[in-house]
């Protein structure tokens, strides 16, 4: 973490535990967002969605590669689902993900409200086709407090 975002965070009183519990309960909520959307049956624009679905499983392994990707993007400062010419797909087989099919969804905005990148991702036809996609099992979230970048893993197990 850069020292100026240690030094605001100790001024806040928040240490470095403290720091990972925070943003550990920022990624659970946004776990619990995808599965509430997913349970009232959420329609998409443009078509998807509209049926009520089961929650997704969170996987550690799919957490570690989003995890990855949003301290990458924020720390690198950019918004895209490639990082050093790899893409999703072979960052969650890297991390030891063996998939039938996966999508990965990403925000960077001006907060790290779990909400408002939820709303986002809904308000979104294609991201909201992945949240909303019924062959998917698992997922996983990582936030980067540096930047505010967000990724989320979701995928149908091998």
């Amino acid at each position: 973490m850069p020292r100026a975002w240690t030094i605001l965070l100790l001024g806040l009183g928040i240490g470095p535990l403290g720091l990972a519990q925070s943003v550990a309960s920022l990624e659970s909520q946004v776990l619990s967002l995808i599965n509430t959307a997913r349970a009232q049956g959420t329609a998409c624009r443009g078509g998807g969605g509209g049926v009520a679905l089961p929650p997704l499983r969170y996987d550690p392994t799919l957490a570690q590669a989003a995890k990855r990707h949003a301290l990458n993007m924020g720390r690198v400062g950019f918004l895209s689902h490639y990082y050093q010419g790899m893409g999703p797909r072979v960052r969650v087989a890297r991390a030891g993900y063996a998939y039938l099919r996966m999508s990965e969804i990403i925000y960077k905005g001006n907060s790290m409200s779990p909400q408002q990148a939820v709303r986002w991702w809904l308000w979104s036809p294609v991201h909201c086709r992945a949240i909303m996609n019924p062959y998917y099992q698992e997922f996983g979230a990582g936030l980067s407090p540096v930047g505010g970048a967000w990724a989320v893993e979701l995928a149908q197990p091998r």
